[in-house]
């Protein structure tokens, strides 16, 4: 007999329902293993401190109640998803769903200001040649650049509000300073 057997076996030896070979492998292994023999008694002790309890009184219905309880809890609905109406459009509260729609609406104004009205080149020279005192002559309307627009821009003015250059100023301090590495 192995363990598993004994175990399985504990209930029907107390209860004194085992076969006379059965009892005496049963009582052969108790002997040889001492913890098994301690299990065995440790359950006779709570069979016989089950026995000595005194009985619960309940009512006379508690059976047909507790039978009622469960048969309704096992009929019992669950929790019903109730659809009720939204209040949302596309997933948006009121508030949100308005102030998506102006956001939309500006995005696509400004694009649609922005986007170039035409396919036709920007005429990037002057409207007018010429001098200024006489009567302009109005610039063509498909201008061809022959000119070298590297040349045009070199040959303009420098700009006077420029401060990025620097202009050094010579001072002359003459014999007013002297340096340690000077010899003189």
């Amino acid at each position: 007999m192995n363990r598993y057997q004994f175990e399985d076996a504990i209930s029907a030896y107390l209860d004194n329902e085992l076969l006379l070979s059965e009892r005496k492998a049963f009582e052969d292994f108790m002997n040889t293993n001492p913890d098994a023999k301690n299990l065995v008694d440790s359950i006779r002790t709570n069979m016989t401190s089950f026995k000595t309890l005194s009985s619960i009184k309940s009512s006379d219905g508690f059976m047909s109640n507790l039978h009622e309880k469960i048969e309704f809890e096992k009929n019992r609905p669950s929790k019903k998803v109730v659809n009720r109406p939204s209040k949302t459009l596309f997933g948006f509260t009121p508030l949100y769903a308005g102030i998506m729609t102006v956001l939309v609406v500006s995005f696509i104004t400004v694009g649609v200001n922005l986007w170039p009205k035409s396919n036709s080149p920007v005429n990037t020279l002057p409207a007018y040649t010429g001098n200024i005192s006489g009567l302009p002559n109005p610039a063509p309307l498909n201008p061809s650049i022959s000119t070298n627009q590297d040349a045009i821009l070199a040959a303009s003015e420098s700009d006077s509000a420029d401060t990025t250059l620097q202009k050094k100023k010579n001072f002359k301090l003459g014999n007013q300073v002297k340096f340690v590495k000077d010899q003189r």
